[in-house]
């Protein structure tokens, strides 16, 4: 069992969830069939109402709203004075919606219809990269709880050097220690900050821990970890946005 917390309490994955605002069904379906394209986005509501969208926003956590901007019953504009938490692309006809967005700095992009999956790809990427901006300061303090025996003992993310699969139990491998712990890789990967990547069906390393990348192989504390060719593109993209 791992408990993944941070400093203040919040939990950062890297599952989004969706909000999509708007009266037209048609846009709602597409916006839906776009989101389910993108890995990262688990949990999708739509709603056709403004109305019905103010309860959703109050009564669920949402990380990122496509908010459409002329509803019937009350306006996006009256919805983004309510100060959701969440970040939010707009969803409008008015291309001359960009002066007023800049008076909401939750608002991460805007779409024009019609809207195409290369442009909802693009807003999805400013959104992911607002949200990762706005906890950038919890994710260095995170912090795992293994429960061992009847007790759950902290662990800082910060110090674990990779994780690695072994049958049905996870080998923790920090510089000088090593724990095990029941549970599956598959399952604690969505919980991991994004300092850590996955780079082999059975390891998942912290990227800060680096010391020697090689072909088909990063080097950590004298250890060589197989990097197989599905993750590496990926790998070293994410070494890039470190630098």
């Amino acid at each position: 069992m791992i408990i993944l917390l941070y400093e203040n309490g919040n939990l950062l994955d890297k599952i989004m969830r969706c909000l999509i605002v708007d009266d037209d069904p048609l846009i709602c379906d597409l916006l839906e069939h776009f989101c389910s394209k993108i890995d990262e986005i688990k949990g999708v509501t739509t709603t056709v109402s403004g109305f019905e969208s103010i309860n959703l926003i109050h009564n669920s956590s949402f990380d990122l709203i496509f908010l459409d901007y002329n509803l019937p019953d009350i306006t996006g504009r009256d919805i983004l004075d309510l100060n959701p938490s969440s970040a939010v692309i707009m969803i409008t006809s008015n291309k001359d919606f960009a002066i007023d967005s800049y008076n909401y700095p939750k608002i991460v992009d805007y779409l024009v219809k019609p809207i195409d999956f290369p442009r909802f790809y693009k807003g999805f990427l400013r959104a992911k990269e607002f949200l990762s901006a706005s906890q950038k300061t919890p994710e260095k303090d995170a912090r795992l709880f293994i429960k061992e025996g009847g007790k759950l003992v902290k662990i800082k993310l910060k110090e674990v050097a990779y994780f690695k699969s072994e049958a049905n139990y996870i080998s923790i491998v920090f510089k000088n220690k090593k724990i095990l712990t029941l549970m599956a890789l598959k399952d604690l990967e969505p919980k991991l900050p994004d300092f850590f990547q996955r780079v082999h069906r059975s390891y998942i390393i912290n990227l800060n821990m680096i010391d020697v990348i090689h072909t088909g192989a990063v080097e950590i504390n004298k250890d060589h970890v197989p990097v197989s060719q599905r993750y590496s593109q990926e790998l070293l993209r994410k070494i890039q946005l470190l630098n």
